[in-house]
């Protein structure tokens, strides 16, 4: 029998893969060819004519939606159940489309028009549509609009237009047998009017797989396109046709089809899958309840797919009834067989805009800038604009950026359009957040062709393409070859090397940036031009030979140094990296304050000082000496000196030779107590510190004037002369050891006053046992005189001392000649 022969040939078929099928596939009637996922190109159009940009691309105010093309998107290939049966062809499958007539099944198996139409010799099923008002009625919600198949073979679309219908769908297969010979018509038709438009395929299940039956559905106008007005294909899923009948040898089983509920659950998604594989959506479910849940057991796991449900109550009424219970709710409703419009009247639970969501719009937007943007460190094109897909209007729209660089290559980038633009929401009334606004790192100068698409839920659409120029987005390169340390006895030098090429102009002399950070945490920066001799870079980046730098900082303290390094180039700089180094401490002087005396003269009074010093950092250089010198009254001096004399003795035991010795006279003004000290001043400025060699105290002397006495003046007469003669004591007790001079004042008989020194140089041993000192304190004065009478004689001690009070009065005495 032909039916026999066409399932022994179906097996044979079955191993032919999904690969052949979709290679197969051909222009279905009226439509245009199916969409394939493919990646959007990343080139515009040749056509399309984009000027470089070299700076901002200001966009319109209000956001206007580029010239859209239509790349595709890739679905989610969800893997069919078993392998994908080649649609037969031949003479089996022709004889069953002529058994089972022009229309073959519709949708609506147990709906009145359908049961009433049936021939004579069809099983009588009782009809679950009871309405007496049928044909008139219609639900007060939604979107309403019809199906219809080869029985409706002359349908007048503007006039069901004209009635409220919005949307239509035709049966295009059946099996894989049959397709409707008025389908091409009645597609088209209804997209002339206005209609958004789809196709539904009858299935039989235990006819051949779900694969092979959703393949022929999409070869014979089952496909679907992104194009607002195309609805999604329909799986029609129902009581069976046929049931009880044999047609053609083959016999249909019952209502059931004669197949297990898992039977039919894992057909359903065979089919499902195969669609979405080959058209990018799941299928439309159109079912009755009742029939789903006794035949397939009311399974989970469908929600995915929209719901198609049948329900045609027995009163007016917004109510379909129960739904199965995959689905919290319905898309369409089939709500009458018998009108009020043609074929079967639905209705679109939802408004227009959510049913032309349904349908499958695309995405739009506009890219909308391409500037530069940089940083110290960084280029980037900086790609601004905005997307959206009303099919997902509460979900973020990707972006695609296909950035084509100098050199050729292109690279994807993905850009979520969260960004604030309230323009786009005054426009699309879609939300505040749909803007993009990404940055695109560069490192190469020239120009960048950016293509961007809009990622929809069903296609990929772009939105514009520019060419953005770039310069300088080389940044430099260098090197911090080195950081070293070059010490003398009194100076140490921190020494750095490196060189650095600005990359975006070889030939310019690039600037490097040093940061030395200092063991105390102070930092200094200097600017250098890296312009040094470095045959070895031009070598390597062919780029000159002039791009080395080097810097020489002297260094005043040991520590840890840290240097950094930053080429700068036209707009970049760039990191050299950074370098330590540790500078050890020099060692301190050594030495001693041996002595601090006082030396005095009449004239001054001197702290004489002596001691010696050494500094191991150069042995046999002189070291300078600080002398602080701190007087009674809470004042200080500083004096410099330096190791002048030698000390055979110093040298003898550390040694070493040259010149240790330090000895100065430092004159005071003021008596008291004096404390000096000394310091030896180390020659490196790396030492941790100068050293304290010592500290003396001394006392100066005392303010005072002369002490003494006049203990007698008398006449003496010898050879007829007379001389008046004055004999006494004086001691400046500031300078004990010094005589001092005695001036004798004599008045005459006549009133004339004559003086005259004398020094107090005579021993007196009873004075200096009484105020215990040495010396020579006595004095006598002689005058020669003429005249008679009374004479007044006075004397006084002269200060020896530089600190004194003043002379003093030693005593007068009077005497007469």
């Amino acid at each position: 029998m032909k039916r026999n022969q066409l399932n022994s040939r179906r097996y044979f078929l079955q191993a032919l893969g999904a690969a052949a099928l979709t290679a197969s596939l051909v222009t279905g009637p009226g439509l245009a060819s199916t969409s394939f996922a493919v990646e959007p190109s990343p080139t515009p159009a040749p056509s399309e004519s984009h000027a470089p940009v070299t700076g901002p691309v200001t966009a319109s105010p209000t956001p206007t939606p580029a010239v859209q093309q239509e790349p595709t998107k890739t679905p989610t290939l969800v893997p069919a159940t078993g392998s994908l049966p080649v649609p037969e062809t031949g003479s089996a499958r022709g004889t069953m489309a002529e058994a089972i007539g022009v229309g073959g099944a519709e949708m609506g198996q147990r709906s009145k028009r359908v049961t009433e139409a049936s021939s004579a010799g069809a099983p009588n099923r009782l009809s679950t549509e009871s309405m007496g008002t049928e044909g008139t009625w219609t639900p007060t919600f939604g979107v309403q609009g019809l199906d219809v198949s080869g029985h409706q073979t002359s349908v007048d679309w503007q006039q069901q237009w004209n009635m409220g219908a919005r949307f239509a769908y035709v049966k295009a297969s059946e099996g894989n047998y049959y397709t409707n010979p008025s389908f091409g018509s009645q597609y088209n038709g209804s997209r002339n009017v206005g209609m958004i438009r789809g196709a539904y395929h009858f299935a039989i299940p235990n006819w051949s797989s779900g694969a092979d039956q959703a393949s022929y559905f999409v070869q014979n106008g089952g496909g679907w396109s992104p194009d607002g007005y195309t609805m999604p294909p329909v799986l029609d899923f129902e009581f069976n046709p046929y049931e009880g009948r044999t047609i053609n040898g083959f016999y249909f089983g019952n209502t059931c089809y004669g197949m297990s509920p898992a039977q039919l659950s894992s057909w359903v998604r065979d089919f499902g899958n195969t669609m979405l594989s080959l058209t990018g959506r799941l299928p439309v479910i159109y079912t009755n309840t009742s029939w789903w849940k006794q035949c397939l057991g009311d399974p989970a796991g469908f929600g995915d797919y929209p719901l198609w449900v049948a329900a045609y109550p027995a009163s007016p009424s917004n109510n379909a009834g129960a739904i199965p219970s995959s689905w919290g709710t319905y898309s369409i409703w089939q709500y009458s067989s018998t009108g009020p419009f043609a074929g079967d009247s639905n209705v679109w639970n939802g408004d227009y805009s959510s049913l032309a969501i349904f349908a499958g719009t695309r995405p739009f937007g506009s890219f909308d800038s391409g500037t530069i943007e940089r940083t110290e460190t960084t280029t980037a094109l900086r790609l601004r604009g905005w997307a959206v897909d009303k099919a997902l209007p509460g979900a973020t729209t990707e972006v695609h950026a296909y950035v084509t660089s100098p050199s050729g290559t292109t690279a994807l980038y993905k850009m979520p359009a969260t960004s604030y633009r309230p323009d786009v929401n005054q426009v699309t009334g879609l939300g505040d957040f749909h803007g993009f606004d990404q940055q695109i790192p560069v490192s190469t100068s020239g120009t960048y062709n950016v293509c961007s698409y809009a990622i929809g839920k069903f296609t990929n659409v772009s939105i514009g393409c520019m060419s953005i120029v770039v310069e300088g987005a080389e940044p430099p390169i260098g090197s911090l070859d080195e950081l070293t340390e070059e010490r003398t006895a009194t100076k140490v030098t921190l020494k750095t090397k490196g060189w650095a090429v600005d990359m975006s102009r070889k030939s310019a002399t690039a600037v490097v940036r040093a940061d030395l950070y200092r063991p105390d945490g102070s930092k200094s920066s200097y600017q250098i031009n890296a312009a040094d001799y470095r045959p070895d870079v031009d070598q390597f980046l062919g780029a000159g030979t002039n791009h080395g730098f080097h810097l020489d900082v002297d260094i005043r303290a040991a520590g840890d140094y840290k240097l950094c390094a930053v080429a700068t180039g036209q707009f970049l700089q760039s990191d050299l990296g950074c370098k330590t180094l540790r500078i050890t401490p020099a060692p301190s002087p050594i030495g001693t304050l041996d002595s601090l005396n006082v030396k005095k003269t009449t004239s001054q009074a001197l702290l004489s000082v002596r001691g010696w010093t050494v500094d191991y950092s150069d042995p046999a250089s002189p070291v300078a000496v600080h002398v602080y010198v701190y007087a009674p009254d809470g004042s200080s001096k500083l004096v410099q000196l330096s190791t002048t004399t030698t000390r055979t003795d110093v040298n003898q035991f550390l040694g070493i030779s040259g010149v240790h010795g330090y000895e100065q006279d430092i004159p005071v003004t003021s008596p008291g107590e004096y404390t000096v000290c000394t310091y030896g001043i180390a020659l490196s400025p790396v030492s941790p510190s100068n050293t304290a060699l010592g500290c003396k105290t001394v006392n100066a002397g005392f303010a005072a004037s002369p002490v003494g006495y006049l203990d007698s003046a008398t006449v003496q007469v010898s050879g007829g002369v007379a001389t008046l003669v004055s004999t006494g004591w004086a001691v400046d007790r500031d300078v004990p050891s010094v005589s001092i001079d005695i001036h004798t004042y004599v008045t005459a008989p006549d009133g004339t006053v004559t003086n005259f020194p004398t020094p107090a140089n005579l021993s007196r041993p009873d004075v200096n046992q009484v105020l215990g000192i040495s010396g020579n304190h006595g004095y006598t004065s002689k005058k020669v005189i003429t005249q008679r009478g009374r004479y007044a004689v006075c004397t006084y001690g002269i200060a020896a001392s530089p600190f004194t009070l003043g002379n003093s009065a030693l005593g007068c005495q009077t005497l007469t000649y």
